[in-house]
């Protein structure tokens, strides 16, 4: 077996190690937060990590860089995911009251497509966030609107990898501990940074 393979196996241990670590620390500190206001932090610092070691080379402490992002984005994730978090409860507390009423079927269905379109719009969020840096909140609400509304292959894409990883982890005992949150952060930011990069958004800066 040559050096470029032996390389390319330790490159992807490596790569797989460090997912299992990051969805456990995502997963302790949404606990650690109180699930509610642990969630956004955790989860945007998950996909900050992410994002760096898709960029950068050189090596980093991942859970020392891991506390720092979760400190730093806890007030500033909780303040810009509130109205997510508002919608998403009206619309599942709507679907539940309509599960429990005699109305008609299409109504239900139409609260399904509005709960479907929110969870669109928040993982297009998410995947965006790791640019404010060099763009504003404004910017991203925008850039994830703009995706959802323009791009169907795209929102199938997710949709799918979304519906796989549900499917996986029901039935792969421990899935969810070790790669839930990591390996869909994976595969949705490179998706959405595919898409970026089609249809040409020039206030975003795709550098992976």
């Amino acid at each position: 077996m040559n050096n470029s393979v032996l390389n390319k196996l330790h490159g992807l241990s490596v790569w797989i190690s460090n997912l299992v670590f990051i969805n456990i620390l995502w997963l302790v500190f949404t606990v650690f937060g109180g699930i509610l206001l642990g969630f956004f932090p955790a989860t945007t610092a998950m996909v900050l990590i992410i994002k760096k070691l898709l960029v950068e080379k050189n090596e980093f402490s991942i859970k020392k860089e891991f506390v720092r992002l979760y400190k730093s984005q806890f007030k500033k994730s909780n303040h810009l995911f509130f109205p997510f978090s508002l919608c998403g409860f009206i619309i599942v507390a709507d679907i539940r009251f309509f599960s429990l009423m005699d109305f008609p079927y299409s109504s239900f269905v139409v609260y399904l497509f509005y709960l479907l379109l929110f969870l669109l719009t928040m993982l297009f969020f998410y995947s965006l966030i790791v640019y404010s840096d060099s763009i504003g909140n404004k910017e991203i609400y925008k850039g994830s609107l703009y995706i959802l509304l323009n791009n169907p292959m795209t929102n199938l894409y997710i949709l799918t990898g979304l519906l796989l990883l549900l499917f996986l982890t029901a039935k792969v005992t421990g899935l969810f501990f070790l790669f839930s949150g990591s390996i869909f952060s994976v595969y949705l930011l490179i998706t959405v940074a595919r898409t970026v990069k089609k249809i040409n958004i020039k206030s975003i800066d795709i550098n992976f």
